[in-house]
């Protein structure tokens, strides 16, 4: 679903990403967890062109974009379509009610009618446990309401893959329980996703895969449980000290 070919991203003189090559399979749920700094996030954002890579290329769901070629508006609009992505921040629009949000996308992206995407909406709100929350603002939801409001919203696109850039770096710990819980359900579904994160328990319970990196590279790959008990590398080896109960 996702392939990564020697992919660098550079700001100036500032190499933030060095030849990252990954493949993701469909169905597959990869962490990808690391220090601070070491380009986790900027590795999401390349994948889905908000960040266009500086060098390499990145196909997703056989379409190919290099980065030595601008790509056209059918690539773009295929990644958009094909990729879902749930930030740190929640970004739901503060005017619209919880409904509104949810729905707006979709009538303006997939073009369904008001009926049809709000019935949608109401969906995976119940999914996701707000249902009793659509008519309401943003504001008068909590930061893990909001984030689950977040994802709904963007499952509502039904991309092929989903992106969580930290989902629950913002939130107290057991408000993150909530947004940790809707995502476990959503790999459980069979959903292809990349997780950056630092729930480590999260990512050797659900993930299939860990990505260790630091300062832009790739230390180490392999089923989570392996990564998590046999680190090879020493970076690794502290940095899952560091954060091992976390």
């Amino acid at each position: 679903m996702v392939k990564l070919d020697r992919v660098g991203k550079v700001y100036g003189d500032h190499r933030v990403l060095h030849d990252i090559s990954l493949e993701i399979a469909a169905g597959e749920v990869v962490a990808i967890i690391g220090p601070s700094g070491s380009g986790k996030s900027t590795l999401l954002r390349c994948i889905n062109q908000l960040e266009p890579p500086t060098s390499g290329s990145v196909t997703v769901d056989g379409v190919q974009i290099v980065a030595s070629t601008p790509p056209n508006t059918a690539k773009l609009t295929h990644f958009r379509r094909s990729l879902g992505m749930v930030f740190q921040s929640f970004n739901l629009f503060p005017h619209m009610t919880v409904l509104e949000n949810v729905s707006l996308a979709q009538r303006r992206v997939l073009g369904r009618s008001n009926e049809e995407a709000n019935d949608r909406s109401i969906e995976l709100l119940t999914r996701v446990g707000l249902a009793n929350k659509a008519g309401q603002y943003p504001a008068r939801c909590s930061g893990g309401q909001q984030q689950r409001i977040a994802i709904a919203r963007a499952i509502a696109l039904e991309p092929k893959i989903m992106l969580f850039d930290e989902p629950t770096s913002a939130l107290d710990p057991e408000v993150g329980l909530e947004v940790l819980a809707v995502m476990r359900e959503l790999a459980d579904d069979g959903m292809t996703m990349m997780v950056v994160t630092h729930e480590m328990r999260f990512a050797e319970s659900v993930s299939d895969r860990m990505v260790v990196m630091a300062d832009g590279v790739v230390l180490e790959e392999g089923p989570s449980a392996d990564v998590m008990a046999n680190p090879k590398t020493e970076r690794v080896q502290r940095f899952l000290s560091a954060v091992r109960d976390r």
